[in-house]
């Protein structure tokens, strides 16, 4: 009989077997209360999607992860974040160093232990990559995964419900933004 995968529903279990590469179970459940709308700081044009459709799918495919779900995530990261840009230097006042990156808006400091740092996420391809990464390591992880699943909880590692955030991403993953700007 094979082994049982173990369960891990908290955030930082969910951590060690994704850092670790181990085998577990990350249970998510649906939540029809979730919402899918894009909420009014949604801008669309401070997408990135076009700018790395290349890329995305290149290391998409070489990691088993479907491109589009790729994409989706980057559209909400950059469409959701795009003020980073706008106001770096007031945002590093406030929030004293920024501790993630974009286009996959990766924190660099939850994942040292794999390596990420603020100057490697600096590089659009090793941020990418990693970002991709992360989608594979969860989607191997939930029995049954779906967009919003796997988008929920690498938006949360905790997340045990699907989210707001995972209802947005599937929403995008279908109605493909980025194909109209020329990313097929």
């Amino acid at each position: 009989m094979p082994d049982k995968k173990p369960i891990t529903n908290k955030s930082s279990e969910r951590k060690i077997s994704i850092i670790e590469n181990t085998p577990a179970v990350f249970e998510i459940s649906d939540d029809l209360n979730v919402v899918d709308t894009a909420p009014i700081y949604e801008i669309d044009s401070k997408s990135e999607v076009v700018r790395w459709c290349g890329l995305i799918i290149h290391v998409s495919e070489r990691h088993n992860v479907d491109p589009r779900l790729a994409m989706a995530i980057m559209y909400m990261e950059t469409t959701h974040g795009w003020y980073e840009k706008l106001y770096p230097n007031m945002l590093e006042k406030i929030y004293s160093i920024r501790k993630s990156v974009l286009p996959m808006n990766i924190h660099y400091h939850y994942w040292r232990k794999m390596g990420v740092t603020k100057e490697n996420l600096n590089c659009p391809y090793y941020n990418i990559e990693f970002g991709v990464i992360l989608l594979e390591r969860i989607q191997n992880r939930i029995e049954s995964p779906t967009i919003k699943k796997i988008a929920s909880i690498y938006n949360f590692l905790g997340a045990e419900k699907i989210t707001n955030y995972g209802a947005r991403v599937a929403k995008l993953y279908l109605s493909q933004p980025w194909v109209k700007k020329g990313c097929a």
